[in-house]
């Protein structure tokens, strides 16, 4: 009778070691950012009041409703520096997504820009974050702004690309999720 209890004293204390190990322990999942808000400013170089705000609100998300807004117009001949905010508004404060998540994590982000109809060039700066593959990041832009015209313009963050490309200085990607998929419409140069 003592050798039975010894063994399943045995066999208890053997069971409640092996089932407390580090092993089990799961790996944390980083979820993706929430971003809510995004802005881009176009500042003229030569005259600071001349600028253009687009800005996307999507109160559940980028993968919900959203609404765009296009205030001002460029100006035909103008270089514009491009000042970038995506933040999450339904924390409080808002939380700055740019600067505490997609920069601290540059090598698993890359912007895209595109325009359709309208004449925008773009070149990533110097001092542009440098992102994957080497490639800039495309958060410090200077765009400059050809003849009258008017068409779309449009911004993709995409979350782990598998290659990126900055050569064309709009920006290519291959595989990745898009965090940001958003297109403003009647943008105008005048």
């Amino acid at each position: 009778m003592k050798t039975s209890k010894f063994i399943l004293g045995a066999l208890f204390c053997l069971t409640l070691i092996t089932s407390c190990s580090d092993d089990d322990d799961p790996i944390p999942v980083l979820e993706e950012e929430l971003i809510t808000n995004v802005t881009l400013t176009f500042v003229n170089n030569a005259n600071t009041s001349d600028t253009v705000v687009m800005s996307s609100i999507a109160p559940d998300g980028q993968d919900g409703a959203s609404t765009e807004i296009v205030t001002g117009d460029f100006t035909e001949g103008a270089t514009y520096s491009l000042n970038l905010a995506i933040t999450n508004a339904s924390e409080n404060p808002a939380d700055d997504v740019l600067n505490d998540d997609i920069i601290p994590e540059a090598d698993e982000h890359f912007f895209v820009y595109a325009v359709n109809g309208i004449n925008l060039t773009v070149t990533r700066d110097s001092d542009d974050v440098d992102g994957p593959d080497s490639n800039k990041l495309g958060v410090n832009t200077t765009w400059v702004a050809g003849a009258v015209s008017t068409g779309n313009f449009q911004i993709i963050l995409v979350h782990e690309p598998e290659g990126a490309d900055d050569s064309d200085e709009f920006g290519s990607v291959t595989g990745g999720s898009e965090d940001v998929n958003i297109t403003f419409t009647n943008v105008e140069i005048q």
